[in-house]
């Protein structure tokens, strides 16, 4: 090639790379432009769904949680979280039976050879022997069971209940089972494959919502259980709205006092009155009652009830927060922490859609918390009473001490008084809750309704029961002595009267003192007696 031809040749090559170049770098540019625009909209996308991730998800009143075309999406997921639980019953692969519906019941509790509360046969023999032998129809397909690994022998039958007097308790009551619910929730999730599900509440603390929910009543349902109250599964009865109102339990700024009174008082009547009594099941004993799942709704509501406390009061603290518990995941693996992980729902990523105006009557939600006071003795009977049949009524005298006292008392007063009935003893399960009200002498049926004794954690063969029942129950009349006007009677009269907790629906409109319309069968034989009932001032 002619030497001048070919240096024009590398000449024009030469510029020709030069201009390509720049062309070159363009396009090697443009998809880095692409890469890094879709790294930021990818970023905006997983940060807006972390912040969806970390917004609380709402737990509902059941009425709310099924309303509307959203309400019967949340319901199915529900329905269907707990049919593929039921599906894993019999699983032989661990992480699956881990996340089964009766692992979820047996860690509440269970029977079998190596469960503290005894196997199937010592509880059926137990009520035989107890006069209870037309419950013992409760227990047919109820085996006993037993822990496949070393994982269901460290969470299986870990509930915990208070036991005795407040100071002997196990103070993890609300904890353990918030811990419970909250890896229960989980469970369900991944069942149903919805994250977004929550677990709805019960909510009988509201007078028009004490029959159990309709959709737990429906036979064709996975909600239903054939083992409850008769009337209750019917719908022709309901609990007695006397018997939720927690309005002046509200009022217990301390913790412990505040646990003890929910978990002894309005906890255990709902197991007891769905029961369908105590110590039967599912619902009203202990080892099983979690296989109902009506259970995780009233539970929730405990939930929602320790959130109302915490609103008013704030977090709790003491030695007792560093206590651990351990549960499997919804991936079946085991995880321990300490139950002071678990004071603030917020944290574990639900709230309630109501644990701010928790009582019933606006007075009540105002009144401030109550003042720990040197306890005064106002008037008190000393002599044994024993409950013979299912009715008896007692006289406390008053002296004129004891009228100044009651002068001052009122609805709103910081400083309460209480009627204390000690050293309840019973040598077997009474069948009956009983139900407590007082009265003028002088006037005995303008009475007003003071609280409920249930039997819940009190019978049976298991680990919590060698000991001879012996407890005091403590209910702040206040409200009903500013109501009665004691101060010029010569006596009140106490009545305390054995009943199956619940009342005709028909009866929720206006709850108010009177006997219960309902049927009672009152274990005559159970030896009930009351050691003294007081009245008190200050605690």
């Amino acid at each position: 090639m002619n030497p001048k031809l070919r240096s024009m040749t590398f000449f024009l090559v030469t510029m020709g790379l030069f201009a390509a170049f720049p062309l070159c770098a363009a396009a090697a540019d443009a998809p880095k432009a692409e890469t890094a625009k879709a790294a930021k909209v990818e970023t905006a996308e997983s940060a807006e769904a972390a912040k969806l991730q970390l917004a609380p998800g709402v737990r509902m009143k059941l009425e709310a949680f099924v309303q509307g075309p959203d309400g019967q999406k949340r319901l199915a997921s529900l329905q269907k979280a707990i049919a593929k639980m039921k599906s894993l019953d019999k699983s032989t692969n661990p992480q699956d039976f881990r996340r089964s519906w009766a692992y979820w019941a047996n860690i509440h509790g269970y029977y079998g050879a190596q469960s503290p509360d005894g196997t199937v046969a010592e509880q059926i023999a137990y009520l035989k022997q107890n006069g209870f032998a037309s419950y013992v129809k409760y227990y047919q397909g109820i085996v006993d069971q037993t822990p496949p690994d070393q994982v269901a022998k460290t969470t299986w039958a870990t509930c915990e209940h208070s036991g005795g007097q407040q100071s002997q308790q196990a103070p993890n009551f609300f904890l353990w089972h918030r811990m419970y619910l909250y890896h229960f929730e989980k469970v369900l999730q991944w069942a149903a494959q919805d994250p977004t599900l929550r677990l709805p509440y019960w909510n009988y603390t509201d007078p028009a919502q004490e029959r159990v929910p309709a959709e737990f009543r429906a036979t064709s349902s996975v909600l239903y259980d054939d083992k409850r109250n008769p009337d209750i599964n019917a719908g022709t009865k309901q609990l007695n709205p006397q018997s939720t109102n927690i309005d002046t339990v509200l009022k217990i700024s301390n913790y412990l006092d505040y646990e003890f009174k929910i978990e002894r008082g309005i906890h255990g009547y709902v197991h007891c009155t769905v029961g369908p009594t105590c110590p039967v099941a599912h619902m009203g004993d202990v080892p099983v009652a979690g296989n109902d799942p009506v259970f995780y709704t009233h539970h929730a509501n405990i939930d929602r009830m320790f959130s109302c406390w915490e609103a008013k009061y704030g977090f709790p603290s003491g030695s007792w927060s560093t206590q651990q518990y351990s549960f499997p995941d919804q991936n079946g693996n085991m995880v321990t922490a300490p139950v002071s992980d678990f004071l603030d729902t917020t944290k574990l990523g639900y709230v309630y859609d109501n644990s701010t105006n928790c009582s019933r009557t606006k007075l009540l939600a105002q009144a401030t918390a109550q003042v720990a006071v040197k306890p005064v003795s106002v008037a008190k009977v000393t002599k044994p009473i024993e409950l013979k049949t299912s009715k008896v009524s007692v006289d406390i005298p008053l002296n004129p001490a004891a009228h100044d006292v009651l002068r001052a008392q009122n609805a709103t007063a910081p400083q309460a008084t209480y009627l204390v009935l000690a050293d309840i003893t019973a040598k077997k399960p009474p069948g009956a809750v009983l139900d407590v009200y007082i009265a003028k002498k002088s006037d005995p049926n303008a009475r007003q309704f003071v609280g409920t004794i249930a039997w819940f954690h009190d019978f049976g063969v298991g680990q919590h029961h060698k000991a001879p029942l012996d407890k005091t129950e403590e209910f702040d009349i206040s409200a009903q002595l500013a109501a009665l006007g004691l101060d010029n009677e010569e006596s009140a009269t106490v009545s305390i009267e054995a009943s199956s907790g619940l009342v005709p629906v028909e009866s929720n409109t206006s709850p108010v003192a009177k006997p219960l319309a309902a049927e009672v069968t009152f274990n005559a034989e159970a030896g009930v007696s009351i050691g003294s009932i007081e009245i008190r001032q200050g605690k």
